[in-house]
């Protein structure tokens, strides 16, 4: 069989998109994973990421999403700020539908299979898969999830009857709430909330970074206490949810690590499918044009940006839950395009490194000298790594 020009194991939104940018940039690609079952999870950016990502992927923005206006963040420090910055929730089976029949409609194929390891050939690089099947092709991007770590973002959802005007914005999102789920005598948590196509809403108690990771049993329990007060009760099936925080990019090696593989998790907040949207084009275009992907990968993930951004997280694992809510409304009086760029992880240090000076500067006295006891802790523990 003539190799392929690609081969890319993983079929999540990292995967799925970059196969079909690959296939429509007339690359002959193929892709590997055990099911190409619709996406589960949850997947949220900005609205502005969404119609940024749209265009190079073929989708309609339009139909790819629900978009939520106004996204509301409550603090006990700061009270209630509707940010101007639209939200926006992927509709899964839309975008996943559109990604595969774009990577078929030139030509690519999709193959299920286990890869379990990756290994070079020659000049040209090969997946390995469990039925001892090879896949050679010049390039592999393995999108295939990244490491376990030892941080963590955790969640527990459940899906009620809508609307839900007293937690939940009437056609808004609820990005963070620190008072529905404050508990000085436990890790700090927030309520999440987006309603859904169907009218009903899913709200998440979610722990944002802990080590070690807060048991999903806690949260579960924590919602549950907030639905029971609010006479709520679960419409459908729930939504668990666990992010690696601190994972390393996969090891140099055979392929190229994309998504989380490729480090592309925001160490501070979890979040990375804009990251994974917006590279699959870039990498597509290295590939078309001859080039070496892996420096566009690089790119995409600046060094010190992920520093940064990791002392930002180690942070974060060192504040109560009072420190917490501080921060935050500090975090969010900033300008929109401030906070915006320390949500990116391919912002460049400049504007990480400014939008956490800002956030310094906004907090309270008392708050300022119990953050810069964190920073110190936090960079005494990156230097023993």
């Amino acid at each position: 069989m003539t190799p392929y020009d690609v081969v890319v194991a993983g079929v999540g939104p990292a995967g799925l998109s970059a196969a079909a940018a690959c296939a429509a940039a007339g690359l002959r690609t193929v892709l590997v994973a055990p099911s190409a079952r619709v996406w589960a999870p949850t997947y949220c950016l900005w609205a502005d990421q969404l119609d940024a990502a749209a265009g190079p992927l073929g989708l309609d923005p339009a139909a790819a999403a629900a978009r939520y206006s106004p996204t509301v963040v409550r603090t006990a420090a700061g009270g209630e700020r509707r940010l101007q910055r639209g939200y926006a929730r992927l509709r899964n089976g839309v975008v996943h539908a559109a990604l595969l029949d774009r990577l078929r409609a030139h030509g690519g194929e999709v193959r299920t299979g286990r890869v379990t390891g990756l290994v070079r050939d020659r000049d040209r690089e090969a997946a390995v898969l469990a039925d001892g099947a090879r896949l050679t092709a010049r390039t592999v991007l393995d999108a295939r999830g990244g490491g376990p770590g030892t941080a963590q973002q955790r969640a527990w959802g459940e899906v009620v009857a809508g609307p839900v005007p007293g937690l939940v914005p009437p056609g808004g999102a609820l990005l963070m709430d620190w008072t529905a789920l404050a508990d000085p005598a436990a890790p700090p948590a927030f309520l999440y909330g987006l309603p859904l196509d169907d009218g009903t809403v899913l709200l998440e108690a979610t722990s944002l970074a802990a080590r070690p990771p807060v048991p999903l049993g806690d949260l579960r329990a924590r919602l549950a206490a907030l639905l029971d007060a609010h006479g709520l009760r679960p419409a459908g099936d729930a939504e668990r949810v666990a992010i690696p925080l601190d994972a390393p990019p996969r090891a140099a090696g055979p392929g190229t690590p994309l998504g989380a593989a490729g480090g592309l998790v925001h160490p501070a907040t979890g979040y990375s499918v804009a990251s994974s949207l917006r590279l699959g084009p870039r990498v597509a275009a290295a590939l078309a044009a001859g080039a070496d992907p892996r420096p566009v990968v690089r790119a995409a993930r600046p060094r010190t940006t992920a520093g940064l951004l990791g002392l930002g997280l180690e942070v974060l694992l060192a504040l109560d839950t009072a420190a917490t809510d501080a921060f935050f409304a500090a975090f969010f009086t900033l300008p929109e395009g401030a906070w915006g760029g320390y949500l990116d992880a391919g912002s460049p240090p400049s504007a990480v490194a400014a939008a956490m000076a800002r956030v310094f500067a906004a907090l309270p006295g008392a708050q300022r000298a119990r953050l810069l006891r964190s920073v110190g802790r936090a960079a005494a523990r990156i230097r023993r790594g």
